[in-house]
């Protein structure tokens, strides 16, 4: 009995950030991934990055990735959002 009110309250205060399931954060990930993808032509003209526009577009791929065995979904919404805070501010 106790154990099942531990988990009952467990689940009950754990919830996803904004995604409900792992398809909705895939979803996410790739808008992300999309967006990126195409403001890079604009940062690196804007921050006169020393690097190729295809250079720039492989260490995207890298860095997105490098957390490509995350599975819990809370921690993908996590980083997406820091992703997309940072992308806000090299875009602003």
């Amino acid at each position: 009995m106790a154990g099942r009110e531990a988990v009952r309250k467990a689940v009950h205060q754990v919830r996803p950030l904004l995604s409900v399931d792992k398809d909705e954060a895939r979803k996410r990930v790739i808008n992300l991934y999309k967006t990126w993808y195409r403001q890079i032509p604009y940062v690196v003209m804007d921050y006169d990055i020393p690097m190729s526009i295809e250079q720039c577009r492989a260490k995207l791929r890298e860095e997105f990735l490098k957390n490509k065995d995350v599975q819990d979904i809370r921690v993908i919404d996590m980083l997406v959002v820091k992703v997309f805070i940072s992308f806000r501010f090299s875009v602003l």
